[in-house]
């Protein structure tokens, strides 16, 4: 078994991390967390128990243990379980679960094949992390949000037609990935349909390519910062998504006629105008 831990709460703090390969009818409890722990079962099989409920879970899946909370579970005789763990606190564990299957239920079943192998190797990424670098709690947080992603709230049932629905899917991914070097083959398939099908619904209904919604969702994110930040071109650059500052400027002239570097100008003496009268 191996675990390593630090303390101190936060906005979102990871406590510890470990992983075992249980023997089977390993069990551990009856027993009682002071903070909150979820368990990714990587290979095998296993039980959870908890308020009188039994889930029988295997690879993929996971289970939450709360607070303060009374629990149980126990591996498999046949195919026993192996499983990472996270302790995790924090300001702002409640917000997040409540985006999470984990507001309505207690454990989460991978229904999803293709996304199995994704969701363990997060969490062996996230374990791995910490064990090397447990003070760096901003790795940390940032590795185990993702994981969180994999059990988001089923969309209800609605009557928007698929289309739509995939669009706005892709644009959420676009817009919370701009800063980063994403592709939108990574739209397609965090979506779940094929490049050419996004372009062709991008096209349809917003009369643009993904490309090029990606690239003026960038410059409107671009412009904000002019606007409001002290923030050099290059740093502007690069935090919109661009490769530097020369490729952001020669997209930002062609969009608005003028340079980043006038056009924070021109922004500037407007508001200098309006405060002298």
């Amino acid at each position: 078994m191996k675990e390593k831990q630090t303390r101190h709460q936060s906005y979102l703090n990871v406590y510890f991390c470990g992983s075992e390969n249980c023997s089977p009818r390993h069990a551990y409890g009856p027993a009682v967390r002071p903070h909150y722990l979820l368990h990714v079962i990587l290979n095998g099989r296993g039980i959870y128990q908890y308020k009188g409920q039994t889930y029988s879970l295997s690879a993929g899946d996971a289970f939450l243990i709360l607070p303060g909370e009374v629990t149980y579970y126990q591996a498999d005789e046949a195919e026993p379980w192996s499983y990472a763990w996270v302790g995790f606190d924090g300001k702002a564990v409640s917000e997040i679960l409540s985006r999470t299957v984990f507001s309505d239920t207690f454990v989460f079943r991978n229904e999803a094949p293709e996304s199995v192998t994704l969701l363990t190797d997060q969490m062996k990424k996230l374990c791995e992390t910490f064990l090397q670098s447990p003070e760096d709690q901003l790795s940390a947080a940032g590795n185990l949000l993702p994981l969180f992603s994999f059990m988001k709230k089923k969309v209800p049932e609605t009557s928007q037609e698929p289309t739509q629905i995939y669009l706005q899917k892709a644009k959420e991914y676009l817009e919370n990935n701009y800063a980063y070097p994403v592709r939108i083959s990574d739209a397609a398939r965090y979506t779940g349909i094929d490049r050419t099908y996004l372009y062709r619904i991008f096209m349809e209904k917003e009369k643009l390519s993904p490309k090029q919604y990606l690239l003026n969702h960038r410059l409107r994110m671009a412009v904000e910062m002019l606007c409001t930040t002290s923030y050099s071109i290059t740093e502007i650059a690069l935090s919109c998504g661009f490769h530097d500052a020369s490729s952001f400027s020669g997209c930002f002239r062609q969009q608005f006629h003028m340079s980043p570097r006038d056009f924070r100008k021109t922004v500037h003496h407007e508001q200098n105008k309006d405060y002298t009268g």
